[in-house]
């Protein structure tokens, strides 16, 4: 499976008890490609089809569903739970991010990582 930045796949995250994300959902790649090619693991933001909890918090990004392929509903993209995903829990790659979309999931990555203000 060929994966590369700003594609939205699906994967398992596992099942979590906790305020975590976790089974299968979108996710949005933010690895490089190069570490997408050579890696056994990429970087996803997961999402939220949960759009109205919080919405507006400088590490939530809104993806319209009808504007982004492979959403089928509006999603959130949950910057601060940025995470690792092993290639085995891949289901599918089911469409793209915008480049637009992908330069604001990246800068709310870095207001959770303190990188800018």
């Amino acid at each position: 499976m060929k994966i590369k930045r700003g594609d939205i796949i699906i994967a398992d995250l596992g099942q979590h008890e906790t305020s975590v994300q976790s089974g299968i959902r979108p996710c949005v790649v933010m690895s490089n490609n190069m570490a997408n090619k050579h890696s056994p693991v990429i970087t996803v933001v997961p999402l939220t089809s949960k759009i109205r909890k919080k919405q507006y918090l400088p590490t939530h990004v809104f993806l319209n569903g009808y504007r982004n392929t492979g959403l089928d509903r509006h999603s959130l993209a949950l910057c601060e739970q940025i995470t690792s995903v092993a290639y085995s829990d891949i289901l599918e790659v089911a469409g793209r991010v915008s480049e637009r979309k992908l330069a604001e999931i990246g800068h709310a990555v870095k207001v959770q990582c303190g990188l800018v203000a």
